[in-house]
């Protein structure tokens, strides 16, 4: 890759940033379409971020990703934000259109692309049931919403958490019946699992050595997916309990990859090469 003076630069901004995949796959793809492109990362120190998002305007950078802990307070210095965007209350795209700086939030759209490509799994008339009540649960509930799920049950360890959450949701989705439950309530877990269509991981739990959930897999109807938003192992350990069950389950590599084909899709007007991206993940994850 040749960098020239009127090369476009993208890239991503985030707080330790040292661990992105994001640089490999969208330079992969620049590369694959001959495009004059480089996406760089970098480290922003929270302080910093509202001089960093003034920087896109001033250097003409083209178009930024956002990752933690940035994701919220982005949004300030925008010009414009996308609904999905809106309603989660978090970025992850920032596109520069003539100084003109709009957000969106493509873990939404890519969530849903990767358990469609992944699973055969479409939310419409589902009960999907989330783990966990951070940040990437908002994302995931949006999405499982605009969807079209049927209900939407949150556990979490600390339940009122989970119960915000729901009734924050519930009042943008009404067609949407929304639950909550704390993670430990056995009685109450069992039921929402045996209900779900889906089963949901946005919880940190698996990752690397952080204790991994405790759910009662065998209760789940064998039609049932399950989804881990951790991909750090590839296979974790829901990932390799539910398959040991017969289950449909996948890492989250996938919403990793599509919320980057999406986000480079709005940046460029151009198809995405899945395939090139996906690769790259592969091959520097």
């Amino acid at each position: 890759m040749e960098i020239k003076a009127k090369t476009r630069i993208y890239g991503i901004f985030g707080h330790p940033i040292f661990q992105s995949l994001s640089p490999a796959m969208h330079n992969a793809a620049f590369e694959h379409l001959g495009l004059d492109c480089v996406y760089l990362a970098f480290d922003v120190d929270p302080k910093d971020i509202t001089g960093a998002v003034s920087s896109i305007r001033d250097l003409g950078l083209c178009g930024i990703n956002v990752t933690i802990p940035h994701k919220q307070s982005v949004m300030e210095g925008l010009d414009e934000i996308a609904q999905e965007a809106s309603i989660v209350g978090a970025v992850n795209t920032i596109v520069n259109r003539n100084g003109k700086l709009k957000g969106y939030n493509t873990d939404v759209s890519g969530v849903l692309r990767a358990l469609d490509s992944e699973l055969e799994f479409v939310p419409r008339d589902k009960n999907v049931f989330i783990v966990g009540a951070g940040g990437a649960s908002r994302a995931v509930i949006v999405a499982m919403c605009m969807g079209g799920a049927k209900s939407v049950a949150v556990a979490n360890r600390t339940h009122l958490k989970a119960q915000k959450l729901a009734e924050e949701f519930s009042a943008h989705f009404s067609a949407v019946k929304f639950s909550s439950s704390p993670l430990d309530e056995t009685d109450k877990i069992a039921e929402l699992m045996v209900q779900a269509d889906i089963v949901i991981n946005c919880s940190s739990a698996g990752m690397g050595d952080i204790e991994p959930l405790c759910l009662p897999l065998d209760l789940i109807n064998r039609n049932c997916v399950v989804y881990d938003l951790v991909y750090k192992p590839l296979v974790t350990p829901l990932v390799r309990d539910s398959r040991a069950l017969g289950l449909k389950a996948e890492s989250g590599l996938g919403m990793l990859l599509y919320q980057g084909v999406d986000a480079f899709e709005i940046w460029t007007a151009k198809d995405a090469p899945v395939e090139i991206m996906r690769e790259a993940l592969g091959a520097s994850g």
